[in-house]
């Protein structure tokens, strides 16, 4: 790590030396810049008939600002509020980071997140340090920090999650442009081992984890061949360790665990896994692309500077678009197949049929057509030689939606027409489950909005319709919507007021749905804002209904000043 670190410092001095004379550019940058909003918020909650959804009082403030100096810019933000029911201060102090630019240097400081790679570091907060510069082709990048704190583990709370201080470090080294570049990357994040140093003198509590490590390395790159063929690759081999305190094994039969021995710990609860993804597009016509593309992630591959894979899934597809009658037709498409068990350590495999159909045509300058169609398709047997039916899942999800819609506008008024039509089945292909699990949705929602730019009046109105049915389910939803907004005293002071109603019929049980909104906000100084919002919310149905009613209340003010 030291190594690396060091090759990483001296080529950034040789990049700087390189650039050093634009620092005469700094006689003509404004010493010292700052910029940004802080707000004070308030709000009031009331309601009937239903348990509280939040507190009935609570009030807050944010600010975030940006510091430059000698064109050095420094963002940060800063968010506190108190919702809780008693009063009480609640996370008085929650996150803050900044990230100073100087033209290809970025430093990040405090919280953070940044993405070297899918597959490695990617979008993961941690705390602590970093950097990326880009001095003329070189694609260079630097982590370190905590990704986890330690938390203590509650029995009596359901959702508590026991986690160890976890610290790691990720670097990138790159070279190339934004269509014809090669990245390196990798991340090393452990556990704290501290607290399993004495385990005789202080037990670990009860559901506490075992401490992890994992090195993922990444390579990504994309490669214009031509102006008209891409080539992209993003892939990685992970190597992680469930339990750093088990003893390590006498011997390391497997080459790749030997590769890594001396950078993580290896013992019996180490294993490695790889995934990535790879694509290839060609440009016939600027309207006119054809591409396929190939996504692998073996079973269990995880990376600790990344969130969530959906791992044990690959898939390959086909993708066109095609563009018609100079750009008033574009279709877009796609199709592929997608199966998990990709090492076969399960009974059964899912196959999966996916594809999709996009397009909309251009008619003329007022009218337009949108459509869509999307087909998922899932086949599993849950066991090679099952006897019974019962244990087969052949489901098939289809989606199909039309929306013409008609605009028009002038210098004293606008209008704009939109019908959305759309239709979702769930297809149960095997008859002694289908009975369960079939379920046909269809919805329709028409809109029409009218607008007078003399005036400052918009004014809009529509009417929907919904209806999810299966053997032993209907619910059926008819309503519509009148929505006004207008702006006074040359656009300080701009006022909205929307009304929803919607009947509501759930099997035998019906209701009433009305929601009413006002929304008010007054810029009385170019840097001082004033809003104020309130909706009510009125759901009725029969006393014996399963839905229960209520009537709820919300509110908030709030106060901006803009430096």
């Amino acid at each position: 790590m030291k190594t690396m670190i060091a090759t990483l410092l001296f080529l950034l001095t040789i990049a700087h030396a390189l650039q050093a004379q634009e620092l005469s550019d700094l006689k003509s940058l404004k010493p010292f810049d700052i910029n940004g909003s802080i707000g004070l918020n308030s709000s009031f909650y009331s309601v009937s008939g239903i348990p509280e959804r939040q507190a009935p009082f609570a009030y807050g403030v944010n600010a975030n600002a940006t510091l430059t100096v000698y064109g050095v810019s420094m963002p940060f933000s800063f968010t506190w509020y108190n919702n809780n029911k008693k009063g009480s201060f609640s996370q008085p102090f929650n996150q803050f980071g900044i990230s100073p630019t100087y033209k290809w240097l970025t430093v990040h400081l405090g919280y953070r997140n940044l993405s070297f790679s899918e597959f490695t570091l990617n979008g993961y907060t941690f705390l602590g340090a970093g950097l990326e510069a880009r001095p003329g082709k070189f694609r260079l990048g630097a982590v370190y920090g905590k990704f986890n704190q330690n938390s203590t583990y509650d029995l009596a709370m359901a959702d508590s999650m026991p986690k160890m201080t976890r610290t790691g470090w990720a670097a990138k080294v790159g070279y190339g442009t934004e269509n014809r570049f090669i990245d390196f990357s990798v991340v090393r994040i452990g556990d704290n081992t501290d607290a399993f140093d004495s385990l005789a003198a202080k037990p670990l509590k009860p559901g506490m984890p075992m401490p992890e490590q994992n090195i993922a390395f990444g390579l990504t790159s994309r490669f214009a061949f031509t102006p008209q063929l891409m080539f992209t690759f993003d892939g990685s081999y992970s190597f992680y360790t469930k339990n750093r305190m088990e003893l390590p094994p006498d011997s390391i039969s497997d080459g790749w665990l030997r590769l890594v021995k001396g950078l993580i710990t290896v013992n019996g609860t180490t294993s490695y896994f790889r995934a990535f993804k790879t694509s290839l597009n060609y440009r016939f016509t600027p309207s006119i692309v054809t591409g396929i593309e190939y996504r692998r992630i073996d079973p269990g591959f995880r990376s600790m500077g990344s969130y969530f894979f959906n791992n044990d899934v690959q898939h390959i597809t086909f993708n066109q678009t095609v563009g018609l009658m100079d750009g008033k037709v574009n279709l877009n498409g796609s199709l592929g197949i997608q199966n998990d068990n990709l090492d076969g350590s399960k009974p059964n495999t899912a196959h999966r049929i996916i594809g999709s159909l996009s397009g909309n045509y251009t008619i003329n300058e007022n009218w337009a057509l949108d459509a869509s169609f999307n087909n998922y398709s899932t086949n599993q047997r849950a066991y090679k030689t099952a006897g019974s039916d019962s244990l087969l899942i052949f489901q098939v999800n289809r989606t199909f939606m039309l929306m013409p819609r008609f605009t028009k506008a002038t210098p004293t008024a606008s209008h704009m027409v939109m019908l959305n039509l759309n239709y979702t089945t769930l297809d149960d292909r095997n008859k002694t489950t289908s009975d369960m699990v079939d379920t046909d949705t269809y919805m329709a929602m028409l809109l029409y909005n009218f607008g007078l730019p003399v005036l400052r009046l918009n004014i809009s109105a529509g009417a929907n319709y919904t209806s999810m049915t299966n053997k032993n389910f209907k619910n059926v939803m008819v309503g519509g919507n009148l929505n006004l907004s207008k702006t006074f005293l040359s656009d300080k002071l701009s006022l909205n007021w929307s009304n929803n109603i919607m009947s509501n019929k759930i099997n035998d049980d019906s209701g009433l749905i009305i929601n009413s909104a006002l929304n008010g906000a007054y810029r009385f100084h170019p840097k001082h804002l004033l809003s104020l919002n309130f909706s009510l919310i009125n759901n009725r149905f029969a006393n014996e209904a399963a839905v229960p009613s209520y009537d709820e209340i919300r509110g908030d003010i709030s106060y901006v000043f803009t430096f």
